[in-house]
């Protein structure tokens, strides 16, 4: 009976020793596996991907190619940018569009969005509209931001309407400021200056830093199509769903990446952003340029 014991001893401690190793074992291939996720997202967030669409509108007479740069947040890709602009010169855009967010709050170090726009100027039109920072930059830290980026070829527009004209095609490019907390508020001009507009036989985009606006204050309003950023991607995105989460909308926002047609067919392009700001890292969210053909057909 003792040599039982002994036996039976024996064999529950080599099933707790292999119960460790397995264990040991699991726990090491979870750390391999998390390491290697967060190293290969550092890489890939070291560069930016290109994302092209389609969009019609019957408004238009020519193809229109547009680049679209969001959320840049002074990242840069190469020196000097120049793996973004090498990019967007072999593009051939039509208009280049700013919707916001190029810069940082509270950051008067302009030179990367500056030098930037200087380039980008060579190879087409730049407009832009206020995102957050810009217009936080403006209002609170530096009256002259917007005066000094229009000297490097950009022009900013805010709550206004100009033409452009590309080929035979006139636009109508609106440019809306205002968040959707702030559109309503009587003292903006956001609301007064949408509610302003007369419609239009040309094709009116709007360039605006707040895709959540599409959920229903720019809604029937005549916009054919819209620029936007702001939602980061989501931040984190988990594959065949979508971003997680997004300033603008909260948990699991409905306007975080590519083209959404609404109700009243406004096509609402929204860019995931060149750059990245606060502590969340954008994960399985890699930067991205993203390209719009405008056509007819």
């Amino acid at each position: 009976m003792a040599k039982m014991k002994v036996r039976n001893v024996n064999v529950r401690k080599n099933n707790k020793a292999l119960k460790k190793k397995i264990l040991l074992t699991i726990l090491i291939v979870v750390l391999v596996a998390v390491a290697a996720f967060i190293a290969a997202n550092i890489i890939i967030n070291q560069n930016f991907t290109v994302s092209f669409y389609q969009v019609r509108c019957d408004k238009v007479s020519d193809n229109i190619r547009i680049v679209e740069l969001a959320d840049l947040h002074n990242a840069q890709y190469g020196k000097d940018n120049e793996k973004l602009v090498a990019k967007i010169k072999a593009l051939k855009p039509d208009l280049i569009f700013y919707a916001g967010d190029m810069m940082n709050y509270k950051d008067s170090d302009y030179s990367v969005l500056f030098s930037l726009s200087d380039q980008l100027s060579e190879v087409a039109p730049i407009y832009a509209c206020y995102g957050n920072n810009e217009i936080d930059q403006y209002l609170f830290e530096d009256k002259s931001f917007t005066e000094q980026l229009e000297s490097h070829h950009v022009d900013m527009l805010s709550n206004e309407a100009i033409d452009v004209k590309v080929g035979n095609t006139t636009l109508q490019l609106i440019a809306v400021s205002d968040d959707l907390k702030q559109y309503d508020i009587e003292s903006n001009n956001g609301k007064k200056f949408v509610e302003s507009l007369e419609p239009t036989d040309n094709c009116r985009i709007c360039l605006t830093h707040y895709p959540e606006l599409f959920k229903e204050k720019l809604l029937n309003k005549g916009i054919d199509v819209a620029f936007t950023g702001h939602a980061h991607g989501g931040l984190i995105r988990v594959p065949h769903f979508g971003g997680l989460y997004s300033t603008g909308e909260g948990f699991l926002p409905e306007f975080t990446s590519g083209v959404k047609e609404r109700d009243d067919g406004t096509q609402v392009v929204i860019s995931r952003g060149l750059g990245n700001s606060g502590y969340i890292p954008r994960i399985n969210n890699q930067p991205e340029l993203v390209v719009v053909d405008l056509c007819w057909y």
